[in-house]
């Protein structure tokens, strides 16, 4: 499995879009890692500008979008956040965000986040 929790953080040293690109293609492509771990709240930490919630699913979505079969190579498991955002409306709206930003129109596992 890849863990992408810092994956375009505001962290100093969070790896931007390029060089987690390069990660996915030396664990997938290479070696065939095939378990991608994300959630709708990473990076952490984020901002409101250049690096928001949501912005690490759009660097994988962005990755499987640059070769047709990438998304068949791996499992991708994501999360809704936890707390009091749970809730019948947000579960499919979080969803619905979460499969667009990764560019699918399926998950593999769907977690809840805490």
């Amino acid at each position: 499995g890849l863990g992408t929790q810092r994956w375009g953080s505001t962290d100093f040293n969070g790896p931007n879009e390029e060089l987690c690109h390069a990660f996915l293609d030396k664990a997938v492509l290479e070696n065939g890692i095939n378990l991608i771990d994300t959630a709708e709240q990473y990076p952490i930490p984020s901002d409101d500008k250049t690096n928001p919630e949501g912005l690490t699913e759009q660097i994988i979505g962005n990755w499987i979008a640059k070769e047709k079969g990438r998304r068949e190579k791996v499992v991708i498991s994501t999360k809704i956040t936890g707390g009091a955002n749970i809730s019948r409306k947000n579960i499919f709206e979080d969803c619905e965000g979460s499969l667009q930003r990764l560019g699918t129109d399926y998950l593999d596992v769907y977690l809840l986040h805490w």
